[in-house]
């Protein structure tokens, strides 16, 4: 009996996968667990419309992400901070501040997203990687000068 996984099933699949397993597996377990539905009829054809709208959302994903990776690689944010004696910050850089100056040029970043080990806590130039996409991290570069 071909069945469509309408949950992740280990040993058997992910969600969204066409498998075909014994009737009584699909009958007795599956089905009745709300982990798949019958491959039949219009179920098979909503399979096939979801496979290729997904195909779709996953391409448009990519065309969004490698414009954003463009104007982050692109992108040089100066920030102007509070220094005391010997060019210490007066608290420092995290990923929040980050992820808001770039906002406020028009890039939506999650700040978990920024990849920083340590918050910054002195002037001079960083190179901070932004994962937008698997595989794909662009490199904004941040300035930390005196304010004022």
């Amino acid at each position: 009996m071909k069945v469509i996984l309408t949950k992740d099933v280990a040993k058997l699949g992910k969600t969204g996968e066409m498998k075909t397993v014994t009737d009584g597996y699909a009958q007795n377990f599956l089905i009745p667990q709300k982990l798949a539905v019958s491959a039949s009829g219009g179920a098979f054809r909503a399979y096939q419309h979801d496979i290729a709208s997904r195909e779709e959302k996953r391409k448009r994903e990519r065309e969004d992400a490698e414009i954003a990776a463009t104007r982050i690689g692109s992108t040089t944010l100066t920030m102007g901070v509070k220094v005391g004696e010997g060019g210490k910050l007066y608290g420092s850089i995290n990923t929040q501040d980050i992820a808001e100056a770039l906002g406020r040029r028009g890039i939506v970043v999650d700040k978990h997203k920024i990849d920083l080990d340590s918050p910054i806590k002195s002037l001079g130039t960083y190179k901070v990687a932004v994962r937008v996409l698997a595989g794909m991290t662009p490199e904004v570069t941040i300035v930390v000068e005196p304010k004022g």
